[in-house]
């Protein structure tokens, strides 16, 4: 569904796919280019869904627009349900347009996960891939090990007392590509009023196709009718928290006595 339309660019809603895609013709700048940045961002507002950006054509470099999208577009995007931003560039791309995307691309990772992809078919590819969820406490020390260690969490060396420690938990969901284990979310309970999440992984080779923010849905439907929900977030993973509903706590602060060094 087309959503807005200039000789400069483009704006669809992909409902199938839920994807904003605002695809520029050419350079853009000031209103030109703020007309269509602006109704990508009503959609995303609508819609609570990730955005790709098709450069292929163009884009802009001047300097009150670079300001204006680091001080106002990217921070109303990241109070969206967006999680998820893809770039479509290819190798042909100029050098300056290359340069361009390189610094766009370091600024939206502070809030978002960025991938780049060739075709808006590959990224459609990504999204769709035949990921199953189960609802399991059962592991292979194997399947934890590889999958604590890819995302780099020290815990992922001692994957004995891993396959223990998702036995004990009170719920457990995970994800999988076949055979292989690619995420998961762990939370124990009270059973009536409080629930901690205490481990949420994705093997970073499946970042950026929701993976993360379904297994949250999940264990938020699971415990809809407790009073609280606790996770203790990374620093530089707030933004995908607070997409999934979290809230900082004003007068509190996570403490930790640990043997772990990640």
């Amino acid at each position: 569904m087309r959503t807005f339309t200039s000789e400069y660019a483009d704006v669809d809603f992909l409902e199938d796919d839920r994807l904003v895609l605002l695809s520029w013709k050419q350079e853009a700048h000031l209103i030109n280019y703020r007309q269509p940045a602006e109704a990508a961002l009503e959609l995303i507002r609508k819609y609570d869904c990730d955005f790709v950006i098709d450069a292929r054509n163009g884009f802009e470099d001047d300097k009150a627009d670079v300001c204006w999208g680091f001080a106002y577009l990217l921070p109303q995007m990241s109070k969206t349900g967006c999680e998820n931003v893809w770039f479509i560039m290819n190798d042909a791309s100029a050098d300056y347009l290359k340069n361009e995307m390189n610094m766009w691309e370091r600024e939206f990772s502070k809030y978002f996960t960025v991938r780049r992809a060739e075709s808006l078919e590959r990224i459609k590819e990504q999204i769709n891939m035949n990921i199953v969820y189960k609802d399991t406490h059962d592991f292979s020390a194997e399947e934890l090990k590889r999958l604590f260690l890819s995302v780099e969490w020290s815990s992922g060396h001692f994957p004995e007392k891993l396959q223990t420690a998702m036995k004990n938990f009170s719920t457990v969901y995970s994800a999988w590509d076949g055979e292989k284990l690619i995420g998961m979310i762990c939370a124990m309970d009270d059973g009536i009023m409080n629930a901690y999440v205490h481990y949420l992984l994705v093997d970073p080779q499946y970042h950026g196709i929701t993976v993360g923010r379904t297994l949250v849905d999940m264990m938020k439907e699971h415990y809809k009718d407790y009073l609280r929900i606790a996770v203790i977030a990374y620093n530089n993973e707030l933004h995908f928290y607070r997409n999934c509903g979290f809230k900082e706590a004003d007068d509190a602060s996570p403490m930790f006595i640990t043997s772990l060094w990640t």
